[in-house]
């Protein structure tokens, strides 16, 4: 609608509207508001309730996962605790290690979360047992008896051994992590995470010194809990459908993930394994939750207290809470639990969905019952529109005449008797009109005719007629990818120097006589010619219409090219100095392109392609007076034509590619 238009009905006050619009969408917005709202509380009201659901399940399984990991945490220590009284009841003698293993393995059946059971003495001997993934007990012993190897032994069902496992020589107690830890602290500490000795699996060891009555070290009690029964423990709890909950410690270094992913990488066979931060994890969830925790407190040494959060993942929310795990022994890590909001959201999306196809359904039954009402209403009106719409057509077809003729009844409502009566006047009018305007028009159309023709024919002289065709029906962009053409670039050896020394004029001169010459060549051999730039010539073979000889009419228009430029060196009637200097160097190439026309101003058919660089290379790598080839078109031409292998040339962008001078056309073809 015109802006005046628009502007004089609110001048004159309200804007006229359409009879259906008036009837029907007041109903359908009613409907759509009281439905649309209820819907809206519902959605709102699931959403705080999902919130306070979801909190208290983070509290309760937070809960749980700290008294585990307490109990965890706590075991190890009792057991070195029962180990160092007992030796300094005599219980044990530390002067018989090797006698130890029955001791060590009936704790091992006594506490099963314990992995690994050891006691190191200050002399450097050792006695460990260590528990198997299918429960088997292996003992560790290192005393003189073994000639100071670690020996590895497999125990029976009563604890005693069976088979020597392996031997392992330089191992000394006192240099592994446990063991110093211990004595530096001269008090019960955790060690820092490592893996065992010539094993990847990582653990934390709790371990207390062992002293005399006069306070010498006799060495220290170590067991090891094995990082990947955490994760065990972690993979068992059920947090929502997806929810993930993960250990690290304050430097971002994972500790135990429910994910049961790796938390270490091993670099080489035999490196120490990597320790694996949170933010480095290939888990989605681990990774994000991780970058935001350090985002949100800037670093993680900055949370002290257990924390309650919410973050957007992928359009997503997620319930994030971080919980402090501390202890006086050195314990200091950090128990995430992530829960996204879909887990709990997925009823409440299904009756969200429902609510909004009952509205749907509402708005399409109130259209209805709008419609039907409507038209038995304004029935006189819709006459005179489809009259008006009639009319409209025929101003636009052949049958201009027929459909004017248009004619409404008088409705017997005044104001309807008078637009009738309007109506039926313009439709006179207009074909009176009419008849003026078809005689104009046919005088333009003839004058229109001529100017298309001239047009169509600069069109063909730019473009290939299969292409124009094309760019006539359709104005966007046309290109098509071509299996196989050849392609050939010609550039003018010594066009340079002989540029700087003649008048731009004669300059263009002699290249209009020069390209002139291919072009006929190009239209002998039913080539396309893509364009020239400055010196330099471009053929191609194969399209815009298939050509199952390609590479041999551009072999031939190369050589013929090569006769003709001798021949322009002698023949040209311009009188420039110079010409006898003149020569071309030509590069060829067969490959697969795209060809066609892109852009909307100055239409140009060009091609793309890594055949048209390597074509370019040919060229630009080739020798003045030469045509070089690449494999590709000499094992089209090497059966028809004499060619001359140069060897490997270094082609920019493309390293050494074999290349091969065309010589002529062998003379039985």
């Amino acid at each position: 609608m015109p802006s005046k238009l628009i502007f004089r009905q609110f001048a004159n006050g309200i804007p006229k509207l359409p009879l259906r619009f008036v009837l029907v969408v007041p109903f359908l917005i009613q409907i759509f508001a009281a439905v649309g709202l209820t819907g809206w509380l519902s959605f709102r009201n699931g959403s705080s309730a999902v919130n306070d659901l979801a909190t208290q399940l983070q509290v309760e399984l937070n809960h749980r996962i700290q008294q585990e990991l307490n109990t965890y945490l706590e075991m190890p220590h009792l057991i070195n605790k029962i180990n160092v009284d007992a030796i300094r009841q005599d219980l044990i003698n530390l002067d018989q290690v090797d006698r130890l293993e029955g001791y060590l393995w009936n704790q091992m059946q006594q506490f099963p979360t314990a992995s690994y059971i050891g006691i190191g003495t200050s002399k450097g001997e050792y006695v460990g047992a260590n528990r198997y993934d299918d429960g088997s007990i292996e003992f560790d012993i290192l005393t003189e008896n073994t000639d100071q190897k670690l020996q590895k032994w497999l125990a029976d069902s009563q604890g005693n051994r069976t088979e020597l496992v392996s031997e392992q020589d330089n191992y000394d107690p006192r240099n592994r992590p446990w063991y110093e830890a211990a004595t530096y602290s001269k008090q019960q500490v955790w060690s820092e995470i490592y893996a065992y000795f010539g094993s990847k699996a990582l653990v934390v060891s709790a371990n207390q010194p062992i002293y005399d009555q006069q306070g010498n070290l006799l060495g220290v009690a170590s067991t090891d809990l094995t990082l990947e029964r955490i994760s065990e423990f972690l993979s068992r709890l059920k947090i929502g459908k997806t929810g993930q909950t993960f250990v690290m410690e304050r430097n971002g270094v994972l500790v135990a993930t429910s994910t049961l992913e790796d938390t270490f990488t091993v670099i080489s066979k035999n490196s120490e394994p990597q320790r694996l931060k949170a933010v480095d994890s290939r888990n989605l969830l681990t990774h994000a939750t991780a970058e935001y925790l350090i985002e949100h407190f800037g670093s993680l040494e900055n949370i002290q207290t257990q924390t309650q959060l919410t973050f957007q993942l992928n359009g997503r929310r997620e319930f994030l809470q971080v919980t402090p795990l501390s202890d006086s022994r050195g314990i200091d890590w950090l128990i995430v639990m992530v829960v996204p909001e879909s887990d709990f959201m997925q009823q409440i999306n299904a009756n969200t969905r429902l609510t909004i196809l009952l509205c749907i359904a509402a708005l399409i039954l109130a259209t209805g019952f709008g419609i039907l009402t409507t038209r038995w209403i304004a029935k006189p009106i819709l006459r005179l529109s489809e009259a008006s719409q009639a009319i409209a057509r025929g101003a636009k077809s052949a049958k201009a005449s027929s459909e004017l003729h248009q004619k409404v009844t008088i409705e017997s409502i005044e104001e309807l008797g008078i637009l009738a009566s309007s109506f039926n006047t313009m439709t006179q009018q207009l074909q009176e009109s009419f008849i003026t305007l078809e005689q104009r028009v046919e005088e333009r159309t003839a004058e229109l005719r001529q100017e298309k023709e001239r047009s169509e024919q600069l069109l063909l002289n730019i473009l290939p007629k299969a292409i124009a065709d094309q760019l006539k029906k359709d104005q966007k962009a046309i290109a098509s990818a071509i299996e196989e053409v050849t392609i050939l670039f010609a550039d003018i050896v010594g066009f340079t120097p002989l540029s700087a020394r003649i008048p731009p004029i004669e300059l263009v001169s002699l290249l209009n006589e020069v390209f002139s010459i291919f072009d006929q060549l190009a239209d002998k051999y039913k080539l396309e010619k893509i364009k020239t730039i400055g010196d330099a010539y471009m053929v191609v073979g194969g399209l815009p219409l298939p050509q199952a000889n390609h590479a041999e009419a551009i072999a031939d228009m190369a050589l013929e090219m090569q006769a003709e430029m001798n021949r322009f060196q002698t023949t040209s009637t311009l009188g420039i100095d110079g010409l006898e200097n003149f020569q071309i160097r030509i590069g060829i190439n067969t490959g697969s392109v795209v060809a066609g026309v892109i852009g909307i101003k100055k239409f140009i058919y060009d091609l793309w392609g890594d055949a048209v660089n390597i074509a370019s290379r040919m060229e630009s790598s080739g020798s003045p007076g030469c045509i070089q080839v690449t494999e590709a078109t000499y094992e089209r031409l090497k059966d028809e034509y004499y060619l001359e292998k140069r060897g490997l040339v270094e082609i920019k962008g493309k390293g050494k590619m074999n290349t091969y001078w065309l010589l002529k056309k062998q003379d039985n073809f």
